[in-house]
């Protein structure tokens, strides 16, 4: 039997790959161990994973060496490592971060990452970028109305009458909607884009209203995404985004192009137009930003006006996300054993290998220009 190992997350990750429940959900398939403390920030003990039959190892490098397969959300290993007949599978963002491939290569190693997986239904049960959009959307809201100087529902009171937060939500794929359907269980008064105008049923079925700006480019053939547009219609986005976030009190952005730089959204000239206390929440902030002022991992104020980049929201919801990361890792890996065989044939496993012995054989990587190699 194949032997799994699952790594602590480094860099102040609370996630875990792989929950205790995951662990009963595999052990048919794979004898599995546990990096010490590996889901202590999510809720589970290393008690709960022996219960559910894992073994608990002390050390990364222990559990590296006695694993042929290695699981992490991120990618948790450096140059310099002996990583020899070993099998990586995680979630490594290699569109947009070529860097994190470079210890893998020039060995005999194999290397998956879920964040290729294809949007199909047999993949669905896989689909850890939804799982990570869903719970970024919804924790970007509570983030925002705990950072904003309003309350979010209308208020009735002996004091007065205060209006709802209106709350601007830019990209309606998984995120931009669990977003607006958060906001709106909170009370606040929902607008919402995409360039996308297939979402528009989506938005208002969610009882938000649809800003809409002819001229976009969409292809059917994208997954679902959406595509780069022209600068003539990123222009008249930005112009009508400008005059919405004068009015909003919160601005939640989530567009992302699949292996390419975040689409600039909102401009310096836009957020000094915005009032004091306006907050930001940029999920794009680790592709670049949808805010032109977005920092990676930084909170910024500027001119009173809050820019939230961090990358780490899915932190405060560490139990939550842990559970559905490790339901899409589980699914993956019992669907792997099941169809490695004809691997070369299988369209999900094709898509999410990114290296096989050392060498980079993705399509989507390859075809990227100044790819590390």
């Amino acid at each position: 039997m194949k032997k799994l190992g699952v790594l602590k997350e480094i860099n102040s990750d609370k996630i875990v790959s792989l929950s205790p429940i995951g662990v009963e959900k595999l052990k048919n398939n794979f004898t599995i161990r546990v990096e010490k403390g590996a889901g202590i920030a999510s809720g589970y003990t290393d008690e709960m994973y022996k219960t559910s039959g894992a073994e608990i190892i002390e050390t990364k490098a222990e559990l590296i060496e006695k694993s042929d397969f290695i699981l992490s959300f991120g990618s948790l290993v450096e140059e310099g490592q002996n990583l020899d007949n070993k099998t990586f599978i995680g979630f490594y963002n290699v569109l947009n971060n070529n860097a994190v491939i470079q210890p893998y290569l020039n060995s005999t190693t194999d290397v998956y990452s879920l964040d290729l997986i294809p949007r199909s239904t047999i993949a669905q049960p896989m689909d850890i970028i939804s799982s990570v959009a869903s719970i970024s959307g919804y924790q970007a809201v509570l983030t925002a109305a705990e950072m904003s100087h309003m309350v979010v529902p209308m208020v009735t009171s002996a004091g007065g009458t205060l209006r709802p937060a209106k709350f601007l939500i830019l990209g309606a794929g998984v995120a931009g909607l669990q977003a607006i359907a958060t906001a709106k269980r909170l009370g606040a008064s929902v607008k919402a884009f995409d360039v996308r105008s297939s979402t528009k049923n989506e938005i208002k079925s969610l009882g938000a209203e649809f800003i809409e700006i002819e001229g976009s480019v969409e292809n059917k053939d994208a997954g679902g995404y959406a595509i780069e547009q022209s600068e003539e219609y990123l222009k008249l986005v930005n112009e009508r985004i400008a005059k919405e976030s004068i009015e909003a009190d919160v601005i939640i952005t989530t567009a992302k192009i699949p292996g390419k730089k975040a689409p600039t959204l909102i401009l310096k000239s836009t957020v000094e137009l915005m009032k004091p206390g306006t907050v930001i929440i940029d999920l794009a902030a680790e592709n670049g930003g949808n805010c032109e002022l977005t920092k990676r991992n930084e909170i910024i104020d500027y001119n009173g006006v809050h820019i939230i980049g961090l990358v780490s929201l899915l932190n405060r919801c560490s139990n939550s996300i842990s559970y559905l990361l490790s339901n899409n890792f589980s699914s993956f890996l019992n669907y792997f054993v099941s169809h490695i065989e004809n691997e070369k044939d299988n369209e999900i496993l094709k898509a999410t290998k990114v290296i096989d012995q050392g060498r980079i054989i993705n399509q989507q990587l390859l075809k990227k220009e100044n790819i590390l190699l």
